[in-house]
């Protein structure tokens, strides 16, 4: 009776820690292994979204540029037109020569 009486004392003092060690380092892989997996799945998906803005940002680059050289080609046909020029047309500066 005494030796198991001990057996238990022992047991509790010393087993019982390694015991709850054991569950907290079990339960903290675990909790690393699904962390794991969710920041991967999360790079995953942003690593995607950043290809995605990405091509958006060049589609619109191209798109802003094609649009500047047709503007630009269409102030020229428009300044270069006989009726802006007959509207807008600039006045000379002349000067009175003092005698």
């Amino acid at each position: 009776m005494l030796k198991s009486l001990v057996d238990k004392i022992i047991l509790k003092i010393f087993m019982e820690p390694i015991l709850q060690s054991e569950i907290f380092f079990f339960i903290t892989s675990i909790f690393v292994v699904i962390l794991t997996i969710v920041i991967s799945i999360a790079g995953f998906y942003i690593i995607k979204a950043m290809k995605n803005f990405s091509d958006i940002s060049h589609s619109l680059k191209d798109v802003v540029h094609d649009t500047s050289e047709n503007i630009e080609e269409f102030v020229e046909q428009v300044t270069e037109s006989p009726i802006f020029k007959l509207l807008f047309w600039k006045k000379s500066k002349h000067k009175k020569s003092d005698k």
